[in-house]
Parts: structure tokens; sequence; C-alpha cells
């Protein structure tokens, strides 16, 4: 330091060139780094800034955008039911006991309407079909099919019958279709037969009093020929269940966006109210308002405990004094 003070002194001794150039040099650089860093502390902190509340509004949004897709999805399979249940139909002769009067040897069959829990819906409508698949015999002409419905107590609670029978197809025609599609029924590409569909129920409601749970299958007619048979239930869907079936694309964004902008609304009045701190200051101003007043009470009563005879000494003075 000796030596530097020499050297400044030989080079400058008047002090001139530190105090007019080399000190407000120096100041002016050190006020242009400050305000650098300054500024550059200031713009890392809005940088994080604007990160965290980005990543806070992406969070919130795809949050949002679940909780809508979830919610549609959630509506969608709690009120729309199975369009289409499908039950095999295993016939066989019904015994006839002694001979009974009211009872005839006619294919029967009883259908499970149940899965381990109903798959009827109450207040939707169904359509039941029984699917025959017959041979084109002669034996097989006109038939009557009867469904009767019944409960857990084997209670009837909707009963149809319908007539039916094969497509009528003259000689000539059977001659050539045999000979046309001779190929394929030689190597059995193609079977003589005929799917015939009888509509027992048109629009079958379920009632939740005596729900659906078995359906019993009677063909009246003793020659008949057939292959299989298969039951199935169709929803017919209206209104709302109609849209949602039909155009499940635009009902699902139009159900995603509703929730979208409800659950927004929501987000968006929360947000004000928990943005507003005033009610933070109120309750915090009544809680020591509150608190103030409980430590004044505990105070009084502890001088009153300390001093229990404070009260009672002064009359006793003062009525001494007047005495004297």
């Amino acid at each position: 330091m000796g030596l530097i003070g020499l050297v400044l002194m030989i080079l400058d001794p008047f002090k001139i060139v530190r105090n007019y150039v080399f000190k407000p040099v120096a100041t002016l650089g050190l006020a242009a780094a400050e305000e650098y860093r300054a500024r550059k502390e200031k713009s890392v902190t809005t940088t994080k800034n604007v990160f965290l509340k980005l990543l806070v509004v992406v969070l919130v949004g795809f949050s949002v955008v679940w909780a809508s897709i979830f919610l549609y999805l959630y509506f969608y399979y709690s009120y729309m039911p199975s369009v289409l249940h499908v039950k095999d139909v295993h016939l066989n002769i019904r015994e006839c006991k002694d001979n009974a009067y009211d009872c005839k040897p006619y294919p029967t069959a009883n259908v499970a309407m149940t899965n381990h829990q109903r798959f009827l819906m109450v207040g939707q409508p169904y359509k039941i079909v029984l699917n025959l698949e017959m041979p084109e015999s002669e034996h097989n002409g006109m038939f009557t099919v009867c469904g009767t419905v019944k409960d857990y107590g084997h209670v009837e609670v909707a009963r149809s019958c319908r007539m039916s029978m094969l497509h009528y197809k003259s000689d000539l025609l059977k001659t050539i279709l045999t000979f046309v599609f001779a190929p394929l029924l030689v190597f059995g590409y193609r079977e003589e037969k005929q799917l015939v569909t009888v509509e027992l129920f048109s629009n079958f409601l379920d009632d939740s009093t005596h729900p659906a749970t078995n359906i019993d299958i009677t063909i009246h007619c003793r020659d008949i020929q057939l292959y299989s048979a298969q039951l199935q239930v169709v929803a017919n869907f209206t209104g709302l269940r109609y849209l949602m079936f039909n155009w499940p694309v635009l009902s699902a964004l139009i159900g995603i966006t509703t929730n979208l902008f409800f659950i927004l609304i929501v987000c968006v009045l929360s947000w004000y109210h928990w943005d507003d701190t005033e009610w933070i200051s109120d309750i915090r101003d009544r809680y020591q308002q509150i608190v103030k007043g409980v430590s004044k009470v505990a105070a009084m009563e502890q001088t009153k405990a300390v001093n229990p005879l404070k009260d009672t000494d002064t009359p006793s003075k003062d009525w001494l004094l007047d005495e004297e």
C-alpha cells in the first residue's frame, strides 16, 4: 500500500485525476453493475414466477379436462344400458305326467334374463326377439311361439304369442337354387335352411316392483324341426339415449365441453374467493379481539383471587375515619 500511495502521489500530487476521473468512472461503473445485477435478479424472479404460474395453469387445466372426461364417462356408463343381450335357447320336449289334460308335449325352454345382476333397466323399452334356425323341410309349417316373462317368485309379468312360418319357395325355385348353389352345398359352405325371426315383445318395460328374471319359451307345434334358437333383447333407445348411441362422438364433445364449462366457472369463482384476503384479515382481527377479551377477563379474575378483601377494606377504613 505504501508503494502504491507513493506512486499515486508522484503521478497525481493534487488528486485531480483521482477525484475527477477515476472516482466518477468507478462510481458510474459500480452503479451500472449494481443496476445490471438488480435487473438480472428481477428477471430471474420474474421468470420463476412466470414458470410457476404456467406450471400451475397447465396442471389445473390438465386436471379440469380429465375431470370433465371422467364425469362424462361415468354419466355415460350409468345412464346408457347395454344395447344387445343374446341368450342361447335350449328347447326340450315338455314331459307330461299321468296324461294331464292341460299338458301338451310342446318344445319349451326357460331362459334366465339375469347375469349375476339385472341387465334390464327400469323405464327403458326393450324388443325381445326369438331367432330360429330351421331347415327347409316339409315338416316345418306354420307354428306359434309364446313367451312368458316371470319375476323372482315365478309370477307372470307379461305374456305374448306370435305366429310364424318359413318363407315360401316353390318347387321350381328350389330346383333352380339347388343347381346354382350345388358346389357350395356339396362342400358345406351353404345349407338349406332359413333364419326365422319372431318378435315376441315390441316395447317391453321392466317393472321395479316385479323385475323380470326369466322368460319361458313355448313353441306350439309338435313336429317342428330346428337347428338352434337364440333369444335377443334389444334396447329401443329414444331421446337422449338415442342421440348418445347414434352420435357418440358429437355427444361426447358436447358433454365434455359442458362439464368443462361448469368446472371452469367453479374454479374461477374459487380462485377469486381465495385470492381476496380481506376475509382472512377479518377473521384474524376477530380472533385477536376474542383473545384480548379472554385475557382481560382472566386478568380480572386473577386480580380478584389475589386480593379478595380489597373492595371490603376501603369502606371499613372510611367508617373508622368517620368514627374518629
